[in-house]
């Protein structure tokens, strides 16, 4: 499995803009497409910190995402006037999600 990590410097304000917008735009997006296995977003609003990871069955569905993904969290970014800092991508090398499974 694999993983996008989007960084994103964020106020408390932005970070509910944002994730309204993610709510709206980028999930519906996401669970449409292939290979998609999950979102998890992670807000740090001590740090103004905010990450949005998404996970992907495949290199392949990671990489075909990729210009999609990075056009929706630039738009996102600017309408919630968030500073954007990072897209990383990874490869899951461990993953133990038991509250998530029964959910």
């Amino acid at each position: 499995m694999y993983a996008r990590i989007t960084t994103l410097e964020t106020t408390a304000e932005q970070f509910d803009e944002g994730l309204r917008i993610v709510r709206e735009d980028l999930l519906p997006w996401a669970q449409h497409s292939v290979g998609y296995r999950g979102l998890i977003g992670l807000d740090s609003r001590d740090e103004g910190r905010t990450l949005v990871l998404t996970l992907w069955a495949t290199a392949e569905a990671l990489e075909a995402s990729r210009d999609a993904a990075d056009r929706l969290t630039a738009g996102a970014s600017e309408v919630a006037g968030a500073n954007r800092t990072t897209i990383s991508h990874y490869e899951i090398a461990l993953l133990d999600l038991p509250v998530a499974a029964r959910a």
